[in-house]
């Protein structure tokens, strides 16, 4: 079992919990403690977002580690890396089981909170953290496993860490992780895989049908449809949303179709890159109210991703970049 914390001799690591204070010569710089926690942020809020589905979720988790962490005797942690990660995973799982009454109970499609970045981010880092973030599709398969088996399977398969530390910190045999992990591949049916940057290409696309969408032509909005396009439209019961997902080219035409004159007219549209996928943020008066995410799949829309619940969009700040009008 790994350890995370260096026990005393003789006694087994019955005390690692309690803290010690070390000698003030010893003690670490409160810079250095910032920036070793800094260093790992975005790997713990990675982490937390995959477990969470949720933005504000993952973030108030990885402050709460934070707290945690300026607590810890530093000079008793012997991989710090290790300790945060084990830290967010465990206290991710706790958040899940406690909420999980209310995801059940979630009224319609439950869609995860967009994680959202201006289309058009020149800086690489931002790029290649977006890509590392998975799609939505992803996201709502990871919906069908259990807390534990998600942390096991995300752990392993996004996150590459060996089954000796992922086995210390669900406190499971590292048997039965590799076991939870076969049958998670099974019950998914797909690999994770991080989904790439958006391309001009896949947003000309996505332009081209919103254009389509605007001007009411529903034979240019199907032929950029693929057969078995669906739509998920998550309102959480305090905005109008479709309650189940809508099936099929035909369906998803006629749907989309029928709102937009009714919704997004006097709205304005800002591209951005939801999830690793081509989308857009709708708002009025400087305010969010819709976020559409896209999958593209042989040059044709397969997916459309629409979150409208209000408390799901708070987090969002409009880009700073060239408003698109919208087609007359």
């Amino acid at each position: 079992m790994i350890g995370f914390a260096r026990a005393a001799p003789g006694n087994n690591g019955a005390n690692q919990g309690a803290r010690k204070e070390p000698p003030a010569s010893e003690s670490p710089l409160p810079s250095l403690v910032s920036e070793v926690f800094q260093a790992h942020r975005p790997l713990l809020f990675g982490i937390a977002y995959r477990m969470l589905g949720s933005v504000t979720d993952a973030e108030d988790v990885v402050q709460e580690i934070w707290l945690r962490w300026r607590q810890q005797d530093a000079t008793a942690i012997l991989v710090p890396k290790a300790w945060l990660v084990s830290a967010t995973t465990r206290a991710c799982i706790d958040q899940l089981r406690s909420a999980r009454h209310r995801r059940e109970e979630y009224y319609g499609v439950w869609l995860p909170e967009p994680l959202a970045a201006p289309e058009s981010a020149a800086d690489p880092g931002s790029a290649a953290e977006l890509a590392d973030s998975l799609t939505m599709a992803f996201m709502l398969m990871l919906e069908t496993l259990g807390p534990t088996e998600r942390a096991v399977f995300l752990l392993r398969e996004v996150f590459s860490r060996d089954y000796e530390e992922i086995a210390a910190i669900v406190d499971k045999t590292e048997a039965n992780c590799r076991q939870i992990v076969r049958r998670a591949k099974a019950q998914l049916g797909v690999a994770p895989r991080p989904a790439a940057p958006p391309t001009a290409h896949a947003q000309q696309l996505v332009d081209a049908f919103v254009a389509a969408t605007a001007s009411g032509d529903m034979t240019a909005v199907l032929a950029l449809l693929t057969e078995d396009c669906t739509v998920y439209s998550d309102g959480g019961g305090r905005v109008k949303a479709a309650g189940r997902p809508i099936l099929g080219a035909d369906h998803t035409s006629r749907f989309l179709l029928g709102m937009w004159p009714r919704f997004f007219l006097q709205m304005e549209r800002r591209p951005v890159a939801i999830n690793g996928a081509p989308g857009f943020l709708m708002s009025l008066s400087e305010q969010v109210h819709y976020a559409f995410s896209f999958e593209i799949t042989d040059d044709r829309v397969s997916a459309i991703y629409i979150i409208c619940n209000p408390e799901k969009l708070h987090h969002l700040q409009l880009p700073p970049q060239k408003r698109v009008e919208q087609p007359l």
